[in-house]
């Protein structure tokens, strides 16, 4: 591993994981302060779109986009071909301050990823990254909100991958200040099934889309 991988790559995980703990659903740990500076909304009101349609290109190479685990190892989306179905969202990313909107999005793929699981499918969050050159600003930023937490984070049980440098994000076209919210759905063969970027914060599909979305691939 080399020295960006190991001062930053870790660091950086424990925000993800913190982002999780601090607004899990039913959890009954307030927002942190960075939650409420960058949405000044409560995360149990926010409600995302349940009448949503591919509104995006799905011929981007989206099945073979390749990402960085927390290990500093390559991740590539193309590992589950013929295995699962893959649910893959990418977040704004972080930008000085967690995405109220990013955070519940995924604490609510955590409190139903059973249903994801059942529907022979694997949910992958993205964090878009732009630069190495803010490992220490990322480290004492997660060491702040670590300290806000009454609870130790959860184990999260799908991939939180990297997108460094933002190469996925100019590849799929979705640039803004980071990324766009983008929410795509890849069969087991490798075909995008379902593209969807959100022209806001909060634009974006509802759990209850991607369930009826996995469920119409898997009829007979």
């Amino acid at each position: 591993m080399n020295r960006f991988q190991n001062s930053w790559l870790r660091p950086h995980w424990v925000v993800l994981l913190v982002i999780v703990a601090g607004c899990g659903g039913g959890s009954s740990v307030a927002p942190v302060t960075a939650f409420d500076a960058y949405g000044g909304q409560d995360y149990h009101q926010i409600q995302f779109k349940d009448d949503v349609k591919t509104n995006a290109s799905t011929d981007s190479g989206i099945a073979e986009l390749t990402f960085t685990d927390i290990n500093g190892e390559t991740y590539s989306l193309a590992d589950s071909r013929g295995k699962k179905h893959v649910v893959l969202v990418i977040t704004r990313g972080f930008a000085g301050s967690v995405c109220l909107y990013c955070a519940t999005q995924t604490s609510r793929l955590l409190t139903n990823y059973k249903k994801f699981g059942e529907r022979d499918a694997e949910v992958v969050i993205v964090f878009p990254i732009q630069t190495s050159d803010d490992s220490q600003r990322h480290r004492d930023f997660a060491v702040s909100v670590k300290n806000k937490l009454d609870t130790p984070p959860e184990k999260i049980p799908f991939p939180i991958v990297l997108d460094v440098e933002l190469k996925a994000v100019d590849q799929l076209g979705i640039r803004k200040d980071l990324s766009k919210p983008a929410t795509y759905i890849i069969d087991k063969e490798g075909q995008v099934r379902f593209a969807y970027v959100g022209e806001s914060l909060a634009d974006r599909p509802s759990v209850k889309v991607l369930l009826e979305q996995l469920d119409g691939l898997n009829k007979p």
